[in-house]
């Protein structure tokens, strides 16, 4: 080991003038345990790493030339290093050569054994995973460094990364062409099997998102008519295939006339930045029970087709969505105070005292008369025809929330005091 540490010493002399980029190290996190200062991917520049235990480096210290033709990179291994078990030395990266690892328990490396051709042109480098080996627990295939290939890296207590984070690389641009129903806006079709597009017309959209992300858009999107006018702004969600509850990606999107969820220009399929891989997908509105596939589904660059409306479409949970007369699914309309359920009466926050509360502290409603309308881009809008209403003549909101409790699959007794639960794991 002294002739290890006069060997630093010297090529920590002979390369002082070289530019130096500096980490703040921590335990178990990649790097070393105090500091660490790495001189990376230079010509002829040594790195030089102080390891330890854990560190996803050398448990003692290491000095490594990386990256530089035929040169030499020298580990001294130890369990848990990120390295060999053992000892190793390695001609890495070098054009054309193949360095080749025999793996252990935690090395960042296989448990069984992995050969990779690294940073040569185009070549496959194959690890299979094992608990803290720095990758997958299960496994990962990885085209590294060459163009549109995807690493992807799963964080965790001694895995050679951070201890509670994950690093994705090489993120994709993956396209989906959703189909949904809201049922709000055909409760009172003005054409058969379209949606209303009565809030656009009113010009009462907004042009800023009125969920998280609070996206922006042209408001020259709502000049569109017909088929694929914009009725409204709704929640898209990607979830783990893995874990049901972790949301991996979330955005706002337009849902059209016809269903066609799509991007903020207006018109084209809807696009997230993820890895290519299965996901369960959501779509949720601000005044409707959300709905999401029953299992994972395969999302690429090339844009996959999921027909919500379609009662093909396996759905999670029970009567997830309402069928209407045309035998079309939809999202259930009626969740006005924005919860996971819907609610007639009985006891509990119900959807029908907040719609009646919402009519009387209306500040043109001098008399709180609770016959009086309310006209605006509100929840309480049951469907969304630009006005809510509690009681009297004309349109009203309350009794579609009823005609929903009432004609609900299981609520087999008729019960008004019924509940509609929003069919998503979480609720």
């Amino acid at each position: 080991m002294k002739i290890h540490k006069v060997h630093i010493i010297c090529i920590m002399l002979c390369f002082s003038v070289s530019l130096k980029a500096q980490f703040d190290g921590g335990i178990g996190d990649g790097f070393s345990e105090d500091t660490s200062i790495k001189n990376f991917l230079t010509n002829g520049q040594v790195a030089i790493y102080f390891g330890g235990f854990g560190d996803g480096f050398a448990v003692d210290q290491s000095i490594k030339n990386f990256l530089t033709n035929n040169q030499l990179a020298i580990y001294f291994g130890g369990n848990g290093d990120g390295f060999s078990v053992d000892t190793s030395i390695r001609n890495l990266l070098t054009n054309g050569q193949v360095a080749i690892y025999f793996g252990g328990n935690g090395d960042g490396f296989a448990v069984d054994e992995s050969i990779t051709n690294l940073l040569s042109g185009d070549t496959l480098a194959i690890y299979f995973g094992g608990d803290g080996d720095g990758f997958v627990v299960d496994e990962s295939i990885k085209n590294l460094l060459s163009n549109e290939g995807i690493a992807i890296y799963f964080g965790g207590n001694g895995d050679g990364y951070a201890t509670s984070e994950k690093t994705a690389y090489l993120i994709e641009q993956i396209k989906a062409n959703i189909i949904a129903f809201l049922q709000g806006p055909l409760l009172l079709p003005s054409s058969p099997g379209l949606m209303n597009d009565k809030l656009r017309e009113d010009n009462l959209l907004p042009i800023t998102s009125p969920y998280p992300d609070v996206s922006p858009v042209n408001p020259a999107v709502f000049s569109t008519t017909g088929n694929d006018a914009i009725v409204d702004w709704v929640w898209v969600e990607l979830r783990n295939d893995t874990d049901i509850n972790d949301i991996i990606s979330s955005r706002s999107a337009l849902i059209q006339r016809d269903g066609d969820i799509v991007d903020l220009d207006g018109v084209s399929n809807i696009t997230i930045e993820v890895p290519q891989k299965n996901y369960y997908v959501v779509v949720k509105h601000r005044n409707h029970l959300g709905v999401m596939t029953s299992s994972p589904i395969a999302l690429s660059v090339a844009p996959v087709n999921l027909d919500f409306t379609s009662n093909e479409t396996p759905t999670y949970g029970n009567f997830a969505q309402v069928q209407l007369s045309s035998g079309d699914m939809a999202l259930w309309a009626g969740n006005v105070n924005g919860d996971t359920s819907i609610q007639y009466a009985g006891a509990g926050v119900l959807d029908t005292s907040i719609l009646l509360a919402f009519i009387l502290n209306d500040g043109s409603n001098f008399l709180n008369l609770p016959t009086w309308s309310v006209p605006g881009y509100t929840n309480n809008d049951v469907d969304m025809n630009g006005v809510a209403q509690y009681a009297g003549a004309g349109v009203l909101d309350t009794p579609y929330i009823l005609q929903n409790i009432l004609s609900y699959p299981g609520n087999f007794l008729n019960l008004s005091t019924w509940q509609i639960q929003e069919q998503l794991p979480e609720n």
